[in-house]
């Protein structure tokens, strides 16, 4: 049996988990989804929620943590580029530099690493700068023309 086995299991019951107290009552920071979801009897970490709050494409509205809305009724996953997403320049042949708003570095790397572009090998993402990694000049381009596409003018 895969050793991982029972972490995934475990992370997909605290984001089922997750989805349901966000559905249910207001949370507004993520110390108060800690203990709403210890209550339910699943322990969490910080470190676990950030990653969890990402994954799922949550964002704060009004002061609470809700699912991204979208048009379809669906999670939009480019929501993060189309709102958050400042600037995208080359740094030579295998290096692409997001900037984003602060606190959205994490949640646009995640779509770019669920990209299926060819040639992008992966990204770091601080607080507001995400560094993707790509396989060569062609891909910077591609990836750029994609991104600057999406980028949130105001």
């Amino acid at each position: 049996m895969n050793k991982y086995a029972n972490r995934d299991e475990r992370k997909s019951a605290r984001q089922a988990a997750i989805l349901e107290v966000i559905a249910k009552e207001a949370v507004a920071t993520q110390n108060d989804l800690a203990k709403a979801l210890k209550s339910a009897g699943i322990h969490a970490t910080q470190v676990s929620l950030s990653r969890d709050i990402a994954e799922l494409g949550l964002v704060k509205a009004g002061g609470k943590y809700q699912s991204a809305p979208s048009m379809t009724g669906a999670a939009d996953p480019e929501l993060p580029l189309r709102t958050s997403l400042r600037s995208a320049v080359a740094a030579g042949p295998n290096l692409v530099v997001l900037r984003t708003d602060t606190s959205a570095a994490q949640p646009v790397g995640l779509v770019i690493d669920r990209m299926s572009m060819p040639g992008i090998v992966g990204t770091i993402a601080g607080d507001d700068t995400v560094f993707v990694a790509v396989a060569n000049q062609a891909a910077s381009k591609k990836l750029l023309d994609y991104l600057n596409a999406r980028i949130k003018r105001s």
